[in-house]
């Protein structure tokens, strides 16, 4: 019955490997999504015999006999690799080259990491009331002061940023660094480049957004300038693209359709025999 036990492991591990390409391939075109991996690893093995080791006399010692119990998901994690940027012309647009995420905020003036979230996707607009958001209407969070260059673990005072002037729709810029410039070409604000760690242990929260939940293993996050130390530029006027490679995700479908189809063939092969055994009685 274990043969039963591996297999079904078998099956489930590679139906949810095809779940998570299926996801990965319906958004090939979703602005700054990050595929998905699924890695595996093995049940705990029944050990039916322990090793030992060799004798006074001579004796050679002997290895364990251990029958593996099936496979499990080990881990499903992000793939954050660049993706390729595609000029929009439109200059509130905006892309990462290199490392780190935007922070956003359903709160204008967010003061715990729990009301903040991450993203990659860079398409933003101007709402009705000049502040800079994303597509949910998620607030892009910007500082009053400058960002420390390379970065420090000290989360910043975050604010929405605003574009109007005296209450009127203006003009504005942002710069490589994340300075946004609004009309007469005085500084309102900074955008910092928020970092991680791991950032494979973000969580995903869907909309192309992520969270950092103390528990997890992203580790501490740190804010600071784009275009410095590790954190990547800020490109206006470009969007990333979803970094899914198709041809490798269908490579990965035809494996997990194989996988599947294998453990499925080896409990038609295992009953077969059962039936036979039971014949035979």
């Amino acid at each position: 019955m274990g043969l039963f036990g591996a297999s079904v492991s078998g099956m489930d591990a590679f139906q949810t490997m095809m779940n998570v390409i299926g996801n990965n391939v319906a958004n090939v075109n979703t602005t700054g999504y990050k595929t998905s991996q699924v890695n595996f690893a093995d049940i705990l093995s029944q050990t039916l015999a322990n090793g030992s080791s060799g004798s006074t006399a001579g004796i050679g010692g002997t290895n364990p006999q251990q029958v593996g119990l099936g496979v499990k998901i080990a881990e499903i994690t992000p793939n954050f690799s660049q993706g390729s940027l595609t000029q929009t012309g439109n200059s509130n647009d905006l892309a990462i080259d290199g490392n780190g995420l935007f922070a956003v905020s359903p709160d204008a003036n967010p003061t715990s990491p729990n009301q903040i979230f991450y993203t990659r996707a860079g398409n933003f607009h101007v709402d009705n009331n000049g502040n800079l958001v994303t597509a949910d209407g998620d607030y892009v969070l910007g500082t009053s002061s400058a960002p420390t260059p390379g970065g420090s673990t000290s989360m910043p005072t975050w604010t929405a940023i605003n574009t109007e002037v005296s209450g009127q729709p203006a003009q504005f810029t942002i710069g490589p660094d994340g300075t946004v410039t609004v009309s007469g070409g005085s500084t309102s604000y900074y955008i910092p480049i928020v970092g991680f760690p791991n950032y494979s242990g973000l969580q995903k929260m869907g909309s192309n957004l992520y969270t950092a939940p103390a528990s997890n293993s992203a580790g501490t996050p740190s804010y600071g300038q784009a275009g410095t130390g590790n954190f990547g530029a800020i490109q206006a006027g470009y969007l990333e693209s979803s970094n899914v490679d198709l041809s490798q995700e269908l490579t990965n479908m035809m494996i997990a359709n194989t996988g599947y189809g294998a453990n499925s063939k080896v409990i038609s092969t295992q009953n077969q025999m059962l039936q036979t055994l039971l014949q035979n009685v």
